[in-house]
């Protein structure tokens, strides 16, 4: 390779390589789809390998492209998190956070003020997504995900853990009898965070019910609008004691049933490790750890 290739393209490489779609690539860039594929082809010219993968008008990355395209993201952690902790020595700059919708719905955006308060000179730019586990995104600081620890060459800290049942409106549950057993949800619309269908069937099975019934239904893309909906009265949701705490507490949610489990999965704090040292993430990590130990204590029986 004669030439250093442009951080433009890097950029590129590493967002399709996180998306594998050229659309989705051309939004969170905001780019053409030509502009895109013209990125990817000239880097894929100027490399001493095979960068993409053709079949018919489609592309995509080779074994050697992915496997590229990982050392790049590690390397513009690398130069994001370096340029950011010479920029000076007090707590100060943007701050880019990706929260999962639960998460930063209904806990977050009720506290960030706090941190604002506390560190005047840091801007905070708040995201959501819904991939639960996804951490590959080099433009973002750190990472509030929700899983089971386990993201390699990154640096990890717990944040907080969950138990698991039913909620739904004081509403709904008069509307519904008061629901004696918990073989009455047969009855009523069961609402599903998409991809956490197995956390009802889990509790649908320690209470003795059928878990087929996890499967009905209706699936919402993220948690916040699934916790919405049982707010509105529109079914019966499995919320957990973190993220619906406040709901809960101010009686917009009721829990109708005495069974909680523990679940599957935690909150935690992910950045890349070069990020990590940044003093704006360094910063938010001791504030938020703080702010959960202050506010919310957890219960560690195992059930």
């Amino acid at each position: 390779m004669k030439h250093y290739p442009s951080i433009q393209a890097l950029r590129v490489l590493t967002s399709f390589a996180r998306t594998a779609s050229v659309e989705e690539t051309a939004h969170e860039l905001f780019l053409t789809r030509s502009a895109v594929t013209y990125q990817l082809r000239l880097l894929d010219r100027s490399l001493s390998f095979s960068l993409l993968n053709r079949t018919g008008t489609r592309i995509g990355l080779s074994s050697e492209g992915l496997a590229y395209a990982h050392d790049v993201r590690s390397a513009l952690n690398t130069i994001s998190g370096s340029a950011q902790r010479h920029a000076n020595t007090r707590v100060s700059g943007t701050l880019v956070i990706c929260s999962t919708p639960g998460f930063a719905g209904g806990w977050l955006c009720s506290r960030i003020a706090k941190f604002n308060k506390a560190f005047p000179d840091v801007k905070i730019v708040l995201q959501t997504q819904t991939l639960l586990e996804n951490v590959a995104n080099e433009d973002i600081d750190a990472f509030i995900t929700f899983g089971n620890g386990h993201w390699p060459e990154m640096s990890v800290s717990y944040l907080v853990g969950i138990r698991i049942s039913p909620v739904c409106s004081p509403v709904f549950l008069h509307q519904h009898g008061m629901f004696k057993d918990p073989k009455d949800l047969s009855n009523v619309p069961l609402l599903n965070i998409l991809g956490d269908e197995t956390d009802w069937e889990i509790w649908l099975t320690a209470a003795g019910v059928d878990p087929f019934l996890a499967r009905s239904g209706i699936t919402f893309h993220d948690g916040n609008l699934c916790y919405n909906a049982a707010v509105y009265s529109q079914g019966v949701a499995l919320g957990d004691d973190f993220t619906c705490r406040a709901a809960l507490e101010s009686g917009r949610l009721v829990m109708p049933f005495d069974l909680s489990l523990r679940g599957r999965r935690s909150y935690y704090l992910v950045s890349s490790p070069a990020k990590a040292e940044m003093p704006t993430v360094a910063a938010f990590s001791s504030w938020i750890k703080t702010e959960i130990i202050a506010n919310h204590t957890e219960d560690n029986g195992e059930v």
